[in-house]
């Protein structure tokens, strides 16, 4: 009997042994979050810089999507198309993803996308080429990386430079920006605002961080304190 068991537990560890080197060796080989990603590229108010490319990193828990579809008049006719936008649960925290479709029926290629508010809050900045992967309405992988990133002095708002300095890389007709991501220490949002600019200008609703809970967190909050005090009654009793 005493035989038996040695064996036994010798067997039980070799297995755990095995599970364990082999646990190390599937965690090794998982891609970092889009966060820890885009954390090599800070971004602060009124710097300049180049989104990280994070194609292939974990998004997190997709929270709400966006599909807007904007219109403006230029000089030279009339722009149009669509501002995807997504917030995403990563980790802790939470990330703002971005996609501009500029129609085929536009006048004119388009040059930048903005997206406000994030005073208050460090942000970091990147693009995935995988956009079609992310579960999104509306995202597809698109062609144009943005040639600079920049925050306003005050850090509200975050501008995705496409042509800027290289005028070759506007997002022509009929195109699609890749996945644009604005990484923050925050952890809840609202609604917000993105635009899009090219010799004129149109908002769309978006998302936003905020230091705020939405109502709805607050009549949840209150229901939970009536429930409290019904229990404390009770007790009492």
């Amino acid at each position: 009997m005493k035989t038996l068991l040695k064996t036994l537990n010798r067997k039980a560890t070799l297995i755990a042994t095995v599970l364990f080197v082999g646990s190390l060796g599937v965690s090794t080989a998982l891609a970092e979050s889009v966060a820890a990603c885009a954390a090599g590229d800070p971004v602060g108010p009124g710097d300049f810089g180049t989104p990280f490319n994070c194609t292939g990193d974990t998004s997190g828990t997709l929270l709400a999507s966006l599909v807007e579809p904007f219109t403006y008049t230029t000089t030279a006719g009339t722009n149009m198309g669509f501002i995807d936008s997504a917030v995403y649960l990563d980790g802790t925290t939470l990330d703002f993803y971005y996609q501009l479709d500029n129609s085929a029926l536009s006048a004119t290629p388009v040059t930048t996308l903005s997206a406000s508010d994030f005073e208050g809050f460090s942000t970091d900045d990147a693009y995935v080429t995988n956009g079609s992967t992310l579960g999104v309405p509306g995202f597809v992988d698109g062609s144009f990386v943005p040639s600079l990133v920049g925050n306003n002095p005050m850090g509200q708002v975050t501008d995705f430079y496409f042509g800027s300095p290289n005028p070759n890389n506007d997002i022509p007709m009929g195109a699609e920006s890749n996945v644009l991501i604005i990484s923050t220490d925050a952890t809840m949002f609202t609604t917000g605002n993105a635009a899009v600019l090219d010799g004129g200008s149109a908002f769309v609703p978006a998302f936003q961080p905020t230091s705020v809970p939405e109502p709805a967190s607050f009549a949840l909050l209150g229901l939970g304190l009536v429930g409290l005090a019904g229990l404390r009654r009770r007790f009492c009793r």
